[in-house]
């Protein structure tokens, strides 16, 4: 079924650019709605969820809050307010940068590698059942071209400052 049809639009829409972008979008959203339905009855947020497994994976296993506001896409404020509710929970921690008094470094606790331990292998499940029916090669096409569209806003974005 086409986006103009799943939407109910009584015309088509007009240009295939403006189609993809709105299949982005409202592709976006519904992935939302399916994780926040995942994440619902435990005692994390995607967000909250996303932080842990940075954590888990970084090469030091802890990261400052700037390096995870840029890995997770999020303002600064919204950082702060997802390690204030995971330390909170007792499943981060902030620690002392070595060479940086002004920089935290936050780091998982054993409590918080528990948590991700348990849900990341229904996460991961739910990720496979998502990309269901699409091929390597087209998962791989599929990243090509939204990196290409993250260029073109990037580029957008950076004249836009510039006043063109």
């Amino acid at each position: 079924m086409g986006l103009a049809e799943e939407l109910g639009l009584d015309k088509p829409i007009q240009t295939v650019g403006h189609e993809s972008l709105l299949n982005i979008i409202y592709t976006g959203t519904m992935i939302a709605r399916a994780s926040f339905r995942y994440f619902q009855g435990t005692e994390l947020t995607d967000a909250q969820f996303n932080v842990l497994v940075q954590l888990k994976y970084a090469a030091q296993r802890s990261l400052s809050q700037s390096v995870l506001g840029r890995r997770l896409v999020v303002n600064k404020a919204d950082v702060t307010g997802i390690i204030d509710r995971l330390e909170r929970a007792g499943l981060v921690v902030r620690l002392p940068h070595p060479k940086d008094r002004r920089v935290h470094m936050i780091a998982m606790t054993d409590k918080g590698e528990k948590m991700v331990d348990a849900l990341e292998p229904g996460y991961l499940d739910g990720v496979e059942r998502l990309m269901a029916g699409i091929s390597g090669k087209e998962l791989k096409d599929l990243n090509g071209v939204l990196e290409t569209v993250r260029k073109n806003i990037a580029q957008m974005m950076f004249a836009g400052r510039r006043g063109q």
